[in-house]
């Protein structure tokens, strides 16, 4: 066996170790805590709301469109998280990413809602500021508040500016694949 391989063991043990404990201290500190039913409810109502709500003729673009939000906001949420920008105390789930409610429900539902409703760019960046505003600066501080997230290295302001950014560039990319569809 070479140095490589056997170091590839030795982590791989260390990783199931670090599972064990996670699941353990899930089972102990955060199942069916007044903050896991919060992040429950987190869950869930976005999609309940969305599926009452949603266009049933623009489904699959908007759903798209929810798509890429998810892989944007999961994926920037490991990265933070390994980096130290943020924390998460409580989890959902134990073997899920643990911003697992954020990424997956709350903020996609929102951007999608938006997407639907919001036609024009004008009145698209209107509401896509607005919902940044009462993302970063009223639903955050709440959850630092609640001690659902940590910032470490983390300021409400980026959190603004990353809403509107990810929220534009996704809208203007699933409109110029619609665009194409179109000239097929």
């Amino acid at each position: 066996m070479t140095g490589k391989y056997e170091n590839l063991l030795k982590v791989n043990e260390l990783e199931k170790e670090a599972l064990n404990v996670d699941i353990n201290g899930w089972l102990q500190y955060d199942l069916f805590t007044f903050d896991w039913w919060l992040l429950l409810a987190f869950f869930i109502l976005p999609w309940v709301l969305w599926v009452k709500l949603v266009d049933r003729d623009r489904i699959v673009e908007n759903f798209l469109f929810g798509m890429f939000i998810i892989k944007i906001t999961t994926i920037t949420d490991i990265l933070g998280t390994e980096i130290d920008f943020w924390q998460y105390p409580t989890s959902l789930f134990p073997i899920f990413p643990r911003a697992f409610p954020f990424d997956i429900s709350m903020v996609p539902v929102a951007l999608m809602l938006l997407y639907q409703y919001f036609n024009t760019w004008k009145s698209y960046i209107i509401a896509l500021i607005s919902m940044a505003g009462v993302f970063a600066f009223i639903g955050e501080p709440f959850s630092v508040w609640k001690e659902l997230v940590i910032y470490i290295k983390w300021n409400y302001i980026y959190s603004f500016f990353f809403y509107i950014i990810v929220g534009i560039s996704i809208r203007a990319f699933v409109i110029k694949l619609k665009n194409l569809k179109k000239k097929l």
